[in-house]
């Protein structure tokens, strides 16, 4: 039987492991980061790697995970952040969170989105994991129009949720948090159509 302090340690290993190659994948793109990378910068093994993760993909699936968790507190303490602010307000809060991020000059856009792409017609499970990711988010938007009470709610978070992953598309390109104010502005004249 294990004890406590040896799972601990290698629940800290592999998430030492998640967070380094999350940073590394970021940073570099998926195919362009080379299992013997993370294994240089964590200092663990190749068999340890895969006894954690089974695969390369395993160990993308796992830094999905990992900024899927994360990046969903984030955008939610964000948008609820303001306790006055009306239901339609905290929805194009999301952009306002590309904005502030795009100003402090981060531009590698959405990690799950760089994922997919990369991964599209390649890989199923880390596809579906970074369309899981999608869905929280037009979720989130659903819900804040749903309780605005806005007509057809459902179709005008779809179209949220392109103006959203456009904008962040386009600053990848652009490099300027402009492109995401132009998305703002154009998601609020939906809202106010509706």
């Amino acid at each position: 039987m294990k004890n406590n302090s040896e799972t601990s340690a290698k629940s800290l290993k592999r998430e030492e492991m998640v967070k380094f190659a999350f940073d590394t994948f970021y940073k570099n793109g998926f195919h362009a980061t080379g299992v013997d990378t993370v294994m240089e910068g964590t200092g663990i093994s190749k068999r340890t790697l895969y006894k954690h993760f089974g695969s390369k993909e395993g160990l993308i699936l796992a830094t999905i995970d990992y900024y899927r968790a994360f990046m969903r507190e984030v955008i939610l303490g964000y948008i609820n952040s303001d306790p006055k602010a009306q239901p339609v307000d905290k929805v194009l809060r999301i952009f306002d969170f590309l904005i502030e991020r795009a100003e402090e000059g981060q531009y590698n856009g959405c990690f799950v989105m760089n994922a997919k792409t990369e991964y599209s017609n390649k890989g199923s499970e880390i596809e579906a994991s970074c369309d899981q990711y999608t869905s929280g988010i037009q979720q989130l938007i659903d819900a804040g129009l749903k309780e605005a009470n806005l007509p057809d709610y459902q179709e005008l978070a779809v179209q949220i949720m392109m103006l959203f992953e456009g904008a962040i598309i386009r600053s990848k390109v652009t490099r300027s948090a402009d492109t995401m104010r132009l998305a703002k502005n154009a998601a609020r004249m939906l809202c106010e159509y509706k």
